[in-house]
C-alpha cells in the first residue's frame, strides 16, 4: 500500500503548506509519530495534524528546509508507515476521523494550542538568532525610530478603520454638525505629518 500517492497538496505558500493525509495516517500512535518525526527535521518550527479533518499543516523555514527537500523527507516517513501495523489496529480503535473518543474540553484545547504555538515561535525566533546576518538585520531595524514609525503607522490605520463608517455616513452628510470631529481629524493628520518632515 503506497500512502504516499493518497496524499493531496492542497495549500502552499513561502513557508507553509498544507496537505490531505489518507486515513491510515490519522491513527494515534501513527500520526504522534509521524508529527515527532517531522518536527525532528531542521528548519520546520510548527507541525499539525487535524486527525478529523485527515489534513496536515507544515510550517518552515526556506532557507533552511526548502519545499523539495520537505517533500522528500514527508514521502520518506510516510512510505516508512507499515500496512500491517495499521490494519491490526483496526480491532482495537477507529481513527480520530471518524469522532470516536474522548476530546478535551474547547477553552484547554485552545490554551494549549496557543502555548503550543508560543513555544515553537520562540523555537523558531532562537534559530534564526543564531544566524549572524539576521541578527545584524534585526538590529537594523527594531530602533527607536522605527519602533515608533511603525507604532505610529498601525494607530493611524486603525483609527481611520474604526471611524470609516462614521465619516462615510455621517461626518461627510452634515459636516458643520460634527465639525468638531473634523478638527480633531486635521490636527491628528497635521501631527502625524509633521513627525515625518522632522524624522527626513
Amino acid at each position: 500500500m503506497d500512502l504516499a500517492r493518497d496524499i493531496i497538496l492542497r495549500y502552499r505558500s513561502p513557508g507553509h503548506v498544507r496537505f490531505d493525509v489518507p486515513e491510515a495516517i490519522c491513527f494515534p500512535q501513527t500520526a504522534a509519530r509521524l508529527v515527532a518525526e517531522l518536527r525532528r527535521i531542521e528548519g520546520i518550527y510548527r507541525v499539525d495534524l487535524s486527525p478529523r479533518q485527515r489534513k496536515l499543516s507544515v510550517r518552515f523555514l526556506e532557507h533552511i528546509c526548502d519545499f523539495n527537500a520537505l517533500g522528500k523527507q514527508l514521502y520518506r516517513l510516510i512510505a516508512a508507515v507499515d500496512g500491517k501495523e495499521q490494519t491490526s489496529r483496526t480491532t482495537e480503535a477507529r481513527p480520530l476521523s471518524g469522532g470516536a473518543g474522548v476530546r478535551p474540553l474547547t477553552p484547554i484545547r485552545w490554551i494549549r494550542g496557543k502555548w503550543q504555538e508560543a513555544r515553537e515561535t520562540a523555537m523558531a525566533m532562537r534559530v534564526l538568532a543564531r544566524r549572524a546576518g539576521v541578527r545584524e538585520r534585526a538590529q537594523v531595524l527594531l530602533n527607536e525610530e522605527t519602533v515608533i514609525f511603525v507604532l505610529n503607522d498601525v494607530l493611524a490605520l486603525y483609527l481611520i478603520k474604526l471611524h470609516w463608517p462614521l465619516m462615510a455616513q455621517q461626518w461627510i452628510r452634515s459636516p458643520w454638525v460634527h465639525r468638531y470631529e473634523w478638527m480633531a481629524s486635521g490636527y491628528l493628520v497635521y501631527l502625524f505629518v509633521r513627525s515625518r518632515r522632522t524624522a527626513a
